[in-house]
């Protein structure tokens, strides 16, 4: 009985963490529709709008190799509340700042916050999951965020109709606490473990480079299986750079036909994912990452030597539906490898290189 109060509470909380987690991925994607649209309307300028994004990556560099010496030391539960509410107050007063330094300031700062959210996150599910769903609870995950990025972009687009980029942005505030209050409802996990070296913080942070570098060495598999990856995802984000050039000058699509082409890709990760949290369990993590890379890789090739749209867009959904069951592999297998203690200051020091 006890044992069935147990996994009855567990399976509330990670389905109060999973809406959670989806709601901040719409919040995401509305914002990045929002943001640009916002940051036009008020500078009338496409660098300005370039800007954007470096703000954000200046904030990974800067904030990235320390972050999960905090993270991995203190209560992520609470770490999680407060990163959902500051995103929360600081979304909600961008419509309202009349300088571009300003905007900027704030940018600069929900950089800051991502970046700990993405050292918390991963740590507080692995805890909060048994490792036998894991794999499931992740494609769920995936499945939430590759929705989200399909109608986040809706929602925020159907918004900006009425021609007032402020309206999505203070929608996207609502979705934060939203998020940070689902995440009040989940107990804490994790014992935090305090700093030995307060009054100089940096030897702390040294010291866990060297206990992340010390693991790095140890496990030689995964390292190679983190570095090919995080290769894969460069070369990944490189191809898309030059996705609507590939669609207008090789494939002669116009706007709709590259509208339609991206949404087939999505369409394709939305469809793995949730094929895959309904048939999880039958696969092994390694089918997942090895079988998943490898098609993920053949639906590239079919989709770079596509001479039609049609052709196009099954390569994209080979991507789509395999390049989710390697994110899911990936994800498992990080989980049972790295320790959950040391996630946030292992991720500090491989994130901000990729």
């Amino acid at each position: 009985m006890a044992f069935g109060e147990k996994q009855f509470r567990t399976n509330i909380w990670t389905g109060i963490f999973v809406s959670g987690v989806g709601i901040s991925a719409i919040g995401d994607f509305i914002y990045l529709v929002a943001i640009n649209v916002f940051v036009l309307d008020q500078t009338h300028s496409a660098s300005a709008v370039a800007g954007l994004w470096v703000v954000s990556r200046i904030a990974a560099l800067i904030v990235g190799p320390w972050a999960g010496s905090i993270t991995d030391r203190f209560s992520r539960r609470k770490q999680l509340i407060g990163v959902e509410l500051t995103r929360a107050v600081l979304i909600g007063v961008l419509p309202l700042l009349p300088h571009l330094a300003s905007i900027y300031a704030i940018l600069f700062l929900l950089g800051v916050c991502s970046t700990f959210f993405g050292s918390l996150f991963l740590p507080y599910q692995t805890l909060l999951v048994p490792e036998e769903f894991r794999k499931r609870v992740n494609s769920i995950v995936s499945t939430l965020r590759y929705s989200a990025f399909l109608t986040g972009p809706a929602i925020a687009g159907v918004l900006l109709i009425h021609g007032n980029p402020s309206i999505p942005l203070w929608l996207d505030s609502v979705s934060f606490l939203a998020s940070a209050m689902s995440f009040i409802l989940l107990p804490e996990l994790g014992t935090p473990q305090a700093s030995t070296e307060r009054k100089h913080p940096w030897r702390t942070v040294f010291k866990d480079w060297q206990t992340a570098f010390q693991f790095l060495s140890e496990n030689r598999l995964f390292t190679v299986l983190f570095s090919l990856n995080a290769l894969i995802g460069i070369f990944a984000l490189t191809a898309d750079t030059q996705e609507v050039v590939f669609a207008r000058q090789a494939l002669h699509l116009g706007q709709l036909g590259y509208g339609m082409m991206v949404t087939s890709a999505g369409i394709g990760f939305v469809s793995g994912s949730l094929l895959l949290s309904i048939i999880s369990n039958r696969l092994t993590t390694t089918w997942l990452l090895g079988i998943g890379t490898l098609l993920n890789a053949v639906g590239y090739l079919l989709y770079s030597l596509a001479h039609s749209f049609w052709a196009a867009v099954i390569g994209l959904i080979i991507l789509g539906l395999f390049g989710s069951s390697a994110s899911v592999g990936f994800t498992t297998y990080t989980q049972k490898v790295i320790p959950v203690s040391h996630m946030g200051r292992i991720n500090s020091v491989v994130g901000p290189p990729q």
